[in-house]
């Protein structure tokens, strides 16, 4: 992960609080657009200056290419009301481990999955088991991606309501774990979308913690009833597969 600085200085007498509004809109649409990761990023402004701290995957993920009808006549209307020229710079890798994102010319299938603690992006390569830029994609709808990242954080909401315990636990887990879902129906979806948009198979990370007791290999697939068990383990996490039902899992951490 890179964090990028996008910047433009104020050279006019402009409301500032106007000009703010309109350079958080532009991010949103960094994001809409697949171009920025999570919605974490810092932003302030100096003086006559505005300045974003956005997360990317790549390196060059805000470059003009990836730009969608949004993003670009934003920055032309922000540029106008400053009436100066966004600037972008490479601040620097998040983690020194960190490693590019999918790099396969054409990955075998694709898995949709996140966390309560992920930025990654919510689409995984089967064959590499890295992040899949969502910009890469054809547009999935109105220019952009929205519809995968409305999924995204509605599972990160679910997820993290699981992990607080507290509030909504077993509603969150039966969300995640459910096949027949609204969260699920959601991500299958999506699933099926992106597969007629790229033709790869995307498959459903369906969660699985607490609903099945004494869990193994042995279990058959909730969707189809077939057997799904992995001989050897997919990535060193995902034990079960169904190429029928576009499902994959892992074996629960209960014991």
């Amino acid at each position: 992960m890179y964090i990028q600085e996008i910047s433009i200085e104020i050279k006019t007498t402009a409301n500032k609080n106007v000009l703010v509004d309109e350079f958080q809109l532009l991010m949103s649409f960094y994001r809409g657009s697949g171009q920025t990761q999570g919605k974490i990023e810092s932003q302030y402004i100096a003086e006559n200056k505005i300045v974003s701290l956005p997360y990317t995957l790549e390196k060059n993920s805000l470059a003009r290419k990836y730009n969608n009808f949004y993003v670009n006549n934003q920055i032309q209307k922000l540029e106008e009301l400053c009436k100066s020229t966004l600037q972008f710079r490479t601040v620097g890798k998040y983690s020194n481990s960190y490693k590019t994102p999918c790099t396969c010319k054409k990955s075998d299938f694709f898995i949709l999955t996140t966390n309560y603690v992920s930025i990654d992006s919510p689409l995984t390569c089967g064959t590499c088991n890295k992040s899949v830029p969502l910009y890469r994609l054809p547009v999935y709808y109105d220019y952009g991606y929205m519809p995968i990242l409305s999924w995204e954080t509605n599972y990160i909401s679910c997820d993290s309501l699981q992990m607080n315990c507290e509030v909504g636990e077993r509603w969150a887990l039966n969300q995640m774990q459910d096949l027949k879902s609204p969260l699920s129906k959601q991500g299958f979806k999506i699933c099926k979308k992106i597969g007629e948009l790229t033709s790869i198979p995307t498959y459903y990370f369906l969660y699985n913690y607490t609903k099945f007791k004494g869990d193994n290999l042995s279990r058959s697939c909730p969707g189809c009833n077939k057997k799904w068990g992995l001989k050897k383990r997919l990535h060193d996490r995902y034990d079960f597969k169904c190429d029928r039902c576009k499902i994959v899992s892992e074996i629960s951490n209960k014991t």
